[in-house]
């Protein structure tokens, strides 16, 4: 896959205060929680997202979060994204009350190593696809989850939002337009005032 250029440059400085301040979590797993990981770009943090990490909560005690950098979700998806930057997405994702803690710059792909790393016991990936962006197999065509589904770990679970990342782009170009054609009539409507003003005597 070509990636899209990608040349934004994040200008935030992030400390340990400021991702503890929107860390709703902010707690280290026990020895016998049973770990739970899900990986993406949570990109324009929606709804959809939220109920997706509810339900990967639910399905054990300690939610840990995967977030791709901006490189790589970019080389994955193309185009201009992901709309924000790793630390902007970070942020977000730690403010949901399911997130117990975040990885920033997650791998692509869910390694043995990472598994016994993070003592994950199960390995959740959402259903709910982005129209027009490819699949997640990375770029030699071998399938990120291998090593959790070998393990038999691995599961998905159903994306009740049909919202996506494109949706709210759409809504953000479409609202635009409107805007643009409204501001545009009354710039004509108030210049044809200015033309056709004549000297009223004040009484």
């Amino acid at each position: 896959r070509n990636a899209a250029p990608f040349t934004r440059e994040s200008t935030f400085l992030p400390t340990t205060r400021r991702l503890i301040q929107f860390s709703a979590g902010g707690r280290a797993p026990k020895p016998d929680d049973k770990v739970v990981y899900i990986d993406g770009a949570f990109d324009m943090f929606h709804c959809g997202h939220i109920e997706t990490l509810k339900k990967a909560k639910a399905l054990g005690d300690f939610l840990l979060v995967g977030l791709h950098d901006d490189s790589t979700v970019n080389a994955h998806k193309g185009r201009n994204f992901p709309i924000m930057n790793l630390h902007e997405r970070t942020l977000s994702v730690l403010s949901s009350r399911y997130v117990d803690e975040v990885i920033i710059g997650a791998p692509w792909s869910v390694t043995e190593d990472m598994i016994k790393t993070m003592n994950i016991s199960v390995v959740v990936h959402g259903t709910h696809w982005e129209r027009g962006v490819p699949d997640a197999d990375d770029d030699e065509g071998e399938d990120p989850y291998a090593a959790a589904k070998e393990r038999g770990i691995y599961t998905e679970v159903e994306s009740q939002s049909k919202l996506s990342v494109l949706d709210i782009i759409d809504r953000i170009v479409e609202n635009r337009e409107q805007y643009v054609k409204r501001n545009k009539k009354k710039v004509a409507q108030e210049q044809k005032y200015l033309d056709n003003k004549e000297y009223v005597v004040e009484i």
